[in-house]
């Protein structure tokens, strides 16, 4: 029996070393923490140590032979060879194949903004892949625990974005991170933990990361925001191409930042807030008023969106109290709820539907958000009202009933008087 078990655990140890390529004796004796790193990642089934260090794993406890170039050994790769080197299995397509990994992303790279920094301008500040991905310890983007995780990500890209030396270098705001952490998109992120948030790759790209050029916010926005984008691109703003900065600041029409004419110049970019009513009456930068100075057409514009919308609001809110009360009278009214609900939608359609500026099709949709109402309303006053004759039938009959009662009363006790 000891023989079978011996000759067993051989065939499993066996097994297990053809499924793994061997452990350099390297990470084994020497490199212990960079050896449990690579444990944990990717990699560990893929190759060993020696594909992207090289040098002679069969050199145990040698360093001199272990670390001999002429057995290609490289060391630590230097941090502008790192794309390359990655990209050497990257853009394998064949080797990827197997594993539905893209084999642009080198090709990304290259023309992204750290891409072009590091291998045309020598800039190694930039971002490399180990900057983002790590390593030794690599982990897929979708696994929680990775750097590249869409939550993990303002983490990872603020590890260089916020860092003030770093990016006056680079001529780059240092608060962009913090920023995104104090707006709607990083309080859903980070806070609440909704799955529909974008993060950074969303809006920037991963390895083809670029800062989105003038008029592009309006495409990169719309992959979310598609009510909001249609209704744009069919408003003033869009067609006429002067909602930019530069059309007062003349100064500065060469600055990229004031040439925009897309949904930063109303929104900003990284601390985005949910819109207000200061952004229809106020005068503070992304506000209508810092550029629609002088009374007209936007003035009435402006009055028709908030005064419509909160006639509309008023309107939910009696509808929602008089189903309410209804409903404590005991009527069935699942149907008009309903109907209150899709009614109710016109508020949610009606933000999307403001980037169009159409007056026209503002004030229509605003009416039938109202008639709805109106009607809901009125389908409760004639249920309410139907409850009411009812009642009054009811009390007609009872007392009909009793004065039949009573006469009935009385006949009776006049024929037992005869008999």
């Amino acid at each position: 029996m000891i023989h079978y078990l011996i000759l067993a655990s051989a065939l499993l140890a066996g097994a297990v070393q053809a499924q793994a390529p061997a452990e350099p004796s390297c990470v084994a004796n020497c490199h212990g923490k960079e050896a449990t790193a690579f444990r944990a990642g990717v990699h560990k089934k893929v190759f060993s140590c020696t594909k992207c260090h090289g040098g002679n794993p069969k050199a145990l406890r040698d360093k001199a032979r272990s670390h001999d170039p002429e057995a290609g050994f490289l060391g630590k790769p230097a941090r502008a060879k790192i794309p390359e080197l990655c990209g050497g299995c990257h853009s394998d397509p064949l080797g990827m194949h197997a594993y539905g990994i893209e084999t642009d992303q080198l090709a990304q790279y290259r023309i992204s903004s750290h891409g072009r920094a590091v291998l045309e301008k020598g800039n190694l500040d930039a971002a490399v892949c180990s900057d983002c991905h790590g390593a030794h310890g690599i982990l897929p983007a979708h696994d929680p625990r990775a750097p590249t995780a869409r939550v993990n990500q303002p983490e990872t890209c603020g590890r260089c974005h916020s860092d003030k030396a770093l990016m006056e270098r680079a001529g780059l705001p240092f608060d962009s991170v913090d920023r995104f952490r104090a707006g709607i998109h990083g309080d859903a992120l980070l806070v609440q933990r909704s799955r529909g948030a974008p993060s950074c790759t969303d809006c920037h790209g991963s390895h083809g990361a670029l800062p989105p050029g003038v008029g592009d916010a309006v495409q990169i926005c719309g992959q979310c925001h598609l009510n909001t984008a249609e209704h744009y691109a069919k408003s003033a703003h869009a067609k006429s191409g002067e909602m930019r900065c530069a059309a007062c600041h003349e100064d500065k029409k060469d600055d990229p930042a004031f040439r925009r004419s897309d949904c930063t110049v109303c929104h900003g970019s990284h601390a985005i807030r949910v819109p207000g009513d200061a952004m229809y009456d106020g005068d503070q930068v992304g506000h209508c008023g810092h550029c629609h100075r002088q009374e007209g057409e936007a003035d009435k514009l402006e009055a028709l969106i908030l005064g419509g919308r909160r006639k509309l609001e008023n309107a939910v809110r009696e509808t929602k109290r008089e189903l309410a009360a209804a409903k404590r009278k005991g009527f069935f009214v699942e149907y008009e709820a309903l109907y209150e609900q899709e009614s109710a939608r016109t508020l949610v359609s009606l933000q999307p539907m403001i980037h169009s500026l159409d007056a026209g099709v503002i004030s229509k949709h605003l009416e039938d958000g109202l008639k709805r109402q109106d009607r809901t309303r009125e389908i409760i006053a004639k249920k309410t009202e139907a409850l009411r004759d009812r009642r009054i039938l009811l009390s007609g009959l009872a007392l009909v009933l009793l004065l039949l009662l009573g006469l009935l009363a009385v006949k009776l006790k006049a024929v037992r008087r005869l008999s």
